[in-house]
């Protein structure tokens, strides 16, 4: 799909964000992924499905920064925008993703822990969800990858540089993962690195403060929802894609006139009441356990 030019012939009502996590060739690449991260794994062939979807249905990739100009009234977006992202920096996103954006034309913004840019499966990470059970070198994307990225007209963001939860750092230390990734980022790739990603799912109220105040011009969370015009710049919402979704519901995520995505908003509204109840080591192990439980 050839990215748009046309605008909108009335004003957009709002943006949807999807976030994808890791890619894998074939079906049988998704046993090598724990229960728990494979939720987030797709295949190569459903991703192609996803996005000859977006085509056939005239959506265009927008930047973050394109979504940023518009929010301020700076410029106006094509007729059925959408932005793609991906979280963590796996490496699969620049050896299957990147191929296949480049092949219809789209654009997306790759966030990468800025920790482990060119690092190990093993290395000693808090959350190591995202990393496969074969020890088979590294798992994230090189400083080359990032640069093929930014070549190939992606953009790259932060998703801090340890990918700890926000909610469980002090207020400094959730601005050192944010200054520090940052930083790490731009000496890597001599570029600006303008937007973040809140990582886990486990945000924090600071998130958002913290990345204005230390040179972000903006910010994705992790509540589910499109964002308006209106939308506060440094808590942007999304739908990070899970396996469990199916098709069906994704084409009706995707639809500017569908309102799925709110009974999704209202399943994680209970699941953070969870919890809250339950603190987040206890609940990750419950999670984990029916997971698990669920692929005997």
């Amino acid at each position: 799909m050839k990215p748009s030019t046309t605008t909108s012939r009335g004003p957009v009502d709002a943006v949807t964000v999807l976030t994808w996590h890791a890619l894998v060739e074939r079906a049988e690449g998704l046993d090598a992924w724990p229960p728990e991260a494979r939720l987030y794994v797709f295949t190569l062939d459903e991703f192609r499905c996803q996005l000859d979807h977006l085509a056939a249905e005239g959506f265009t990739a927008i930047t973050m920064a394109d979504l940023v100009r518009w929010q301020a009234g700076q410029a106006e977006l094509p007729t059925k925008p959408i932005l793609l992202s991906f979280d963590d920096g796996h490496r699969s996103n620049a050896a299957l993703a990147l191929p296949e954006l480049r092949a219809r034309g789209q654009k997306a913004i790759f966030f990468a822990t800025a920790g482990r840019v060119g690092g190990h499966c093993r290395l000693p990470i808090a959350d190591c969800r995202f990393q496969t059970q074969a020890q088979d070198g590294g798992c994230w994307v090189s400083w080359p990858d990032l640069r093929a990225l930014l070549d190939a007209g992606m953009e790259v963001g932060s998703h801090t540089l340890t990918h700890r939860s926000p909610s469980t750092l002090s207020r400094e230390a959730l601005r050192h993962e944010l200054a520090e990734s940052k930083r790490v980022l731009e000496e890597g790739l001599g570029v600006a690195v303008d937007f973040a990603a809140s990582p886990t799912g486990y945000d924090s109220r600071h998130f958002g403060p913290l990345a204005r105040e230390v040179g972000y011009r903006a910010a994705l969370q992790g509540v589910i929802g499109r964002n308006r015009r209106s939308a506060a710049p440094f808590a942007l919402c999304r739908i990070v894609l899970k396996r469990s979704y199916g098709f069906d519901l994704f084409r009706q995520l995707v639809d500017p006139t569908s309102r799925a995505y709110r009974r999704l908003r209202l399943k994680q509204a209970l699941r953070n009441g969870f919890r809250r109840v339950l603190g987040a080591r206890a609940y990750e192990a419950i999670r984990r356990l029916v997971l698990r439980r669920g692929r005997e």
